[in-house]
């Protein structure tokens, strides 16, 4: 029998930067990461005459043999050079190696350096060719396909073989589902139109709902990036959901405020809370990310509205926009505090590989790292237009530490009346605390 190890690397500054075992979790394992559908869909994919094994690091310790007919390494920009010792690792021992995801995608060149084989764009439509090659040891060195995925053919995740990394009391949010790919915006620092289109593609509701049912939890959380792109979808589906009796969160703009029987098909649904990318709360911003309301008062009643329904938002906020200035910093902790939302994550921009932020500030000569590992929402990889690099970080860790104060949990807390809210607050203080002391001057 062939043997397939499918792996999701982790984070090298979380762990070694802090002088910590690379598999040592301060949390006892209560890792917050929710888990990749993307291997658990190429082991749904794998024939039944292969061996698969999915490894998620830190959850699971990687052990290095020969044994092993083919290794996937599926990987973002932040977790790349990680995936890169892996599958270097693998090769010293003549194991093949493919690697896949968005950044193996962009930059299939540099990760043809550490791997033999890379998948450019969606695996599904090239799996079998993969696994046959392999087969064959005809191992192509690209694999990609001239058109994306077609999602009527869509296979379910093996569940059975990913570590959830979600045992934690303090935040469960649920089971992963994938209801649909890609996004019609364009905003410049985003990287999903880069692998799955910018038009959004959706799996036939007998599929998904098939899914949904045979999933044990009744927690879940839906991937897609806007659940809501598509008003008469969503509402065929919040009406599938309904009998079903599940609790669920997800990705949504905000416009399904908007939409009475769209926002109460939903409540009904199950939908207790909602990841909304607002980006910025600044008046230029809601300018800028024109899928938000363009007002501020707009802004604070269509979150009111939201509220009032019982539904928790998390506010995706992005720092860094040349617009920013000092002030602007106590102005939008101002305004947060004031939309009175459940919480916020609080991220710093990333240009990364193949967007049009990263090709603008490449021309300007503002890129200060291309070291992949500081590629998140905690370090600053760019020159910022209004601010030095010491004053920018400045800035946001007092932005920060005065958002996630534990007196601002408890009030957030208390006002929500729900366990998640204080869960997801913990956490997100617990994650800055962290980063914090990892910042190095690359500059």
């Amino acid at each position: 029998m062939k043997k397939l190890l499918l792996i999701e690397p982790g984070s090298r500054l979380k762990y070694q930067k802090r002088k910590l075992q690379y598999f040592e979790n301060v949390a006892n394992k209560h890792y917050f990461k929710r888990p990749s559908l993307a291997l658990g869909v190429l082991a749904g994919l794998t024939p039944p005459d292969w061996e698969i094994e999915i490894m998620r690091e830190p959850l699971d310790q990687i052990i290095y043999r020969d044994d092993v007919d083919l290794v996937g390494i599926s990987a973002c920009t932040q977790i790349v050079n990680r995936g890169y010792e892996i599958a270097d690792e693998f090769r010293k021992r003549g194991v093949k190696v493919i690697m896949g995801g968005i950044h193996p995608t962009v930059l299939f060149n540099e990760a043809l350096e550490h791997c033999d084989s890379v998948c450019i764009g969606e695996a599904e439509p090239l799996w079998k060719n993969v696994l046959e090659d392999v087969l064959t040891g005809n191992l192509k060195r690209i694999y990609s396909s001239d058109k994306l995925f077609d999602l009527k053919d869509y296979t379910s995740p093996r569940r059975d073989l990913i570590s959830s990394g979600f045992k934690s009391f303090i935040y469960d949010p649920g089971v992963s589902v994938e209801a649909s790919r890609g996004c019609p915006h364009s905003c410049d620092f985003c990287s999903v139109g880069l692998i799955h289109g910018n038009k959004i593609r959706y799996r036939p509701l007998d599929n998904l709902t098939a899914e949904i049912d045979s999933i044990e939890s009744n927690k879940l959380f839906f991937v897609d990036n806007n659940i809501v792109a598509n008003v008469k979808r969503s509402k065929e589906l919040f009406r599938e959901l309904i009998p079903m009796k599940k609790t669920w969160t997800a990705q949504s703009g905000i416009s399904i405020a908007k939409d009475p029987e769209l926002l109460k098909l939903a409540v009904d649904a199950g939908c207790n809370g909602l990841l909304i990318g607002i980006e910025s709360v600044l008046d230029a911003g809601l300018s800028k990310y024109s899928k938000n309301p363009g007002k501020y008062a707009e802004l604070k009643e269509t979150l009111t509205r939201l509220k009032d329904h019982g539904i928790s938002v998390l506010a995706h906020m992005i720092f860094g926009n040349d617009f920013e200035t000092m002030e602007t910093f106590q102005e939008t902790l101002e305004r947060l505090k004031e939309l009175d939302i459940a919480s916020a994550s609080l991220g710093i921009m990333i240009p990364y590989p193949g967007t049009k932020l990263a090709e603008n500030l490449e021309k300007e000569g503002r890129i200060i790292t291309r070291d992949w590992d500081y590629y998140d929402i905690h370090h600053l990889v760019f020159q910022p237009l209004n601010f030095s690099h010491e004053d920018f970080l400045r800035e946001m860790e007092k932005l920060r530490n005065d958002y996630f104060s534990f007196r601002d949990i408890m009030s957030r807390t208390m006002k929500y009346q729900d366990p998640k809210v204080f869960g997801f607050n913990i956490l997100q203080r617990s994650h800055n605390k962290v980063h914090h002391s990892l910042e190095t001057d690359f500059a």
